[in-house]
């Protein structure tokens, strides 16, 4: 019973350790966010330009270290050591009527992300 007890202890302390170790990191969460901005941008903004979408396009893929340090800026993190939650708040610094503010909630665990919640305010 007692070697039990200590082998059940062991999985759960070494399954712990597991999730710790593929929490990804607020680097990593960057990353991901900044690949769903950049998508987000030249599929629903670029798009709309008409003539202008290559270059749209081309501006959004060079400035992919600028939305990373963007989003970095505007996101906070609950780390729970086996998995963290990312908030992120997206606006503008002065209002324009028609862009909408965005604000989105990412879970990270298993070197991955899921973002539950996007919504446009």
């Amino acid at each position: 019973m007692k070697t039990t007890l200590i082998g059940i202890g062991v999985v759960i302390l070494g399954a712990g350790i597991a999730l710790g170790v593929t929490n990804p990191s607020r680097e990593d969460y960057q990353v991901y966010a900044g690949e769903i901005l950049a998508t987000h941008l030249k599929e629903e903004v670029c798009t709309d330009l008409g003539g202008g979408q290559d270059l749209c396009q081309s501006f959004v893929e060079d400035s992919r270290p600028q939305l990373q340090r963007i989003i970095d800026r505007n996101t906070s993190r609950d780390n729970f050591f086996i998995f963290s939650i990312y908030r992120t708040e997206l606006a503008l610094p002065i209002p324009i009527p028609g862009v909408p503010e965005i604000h989105a909630e990412t879970v990270g665990g298993l070197t991955q992300f899921h973002t539950y919640q996007i919504e446009e305010r």
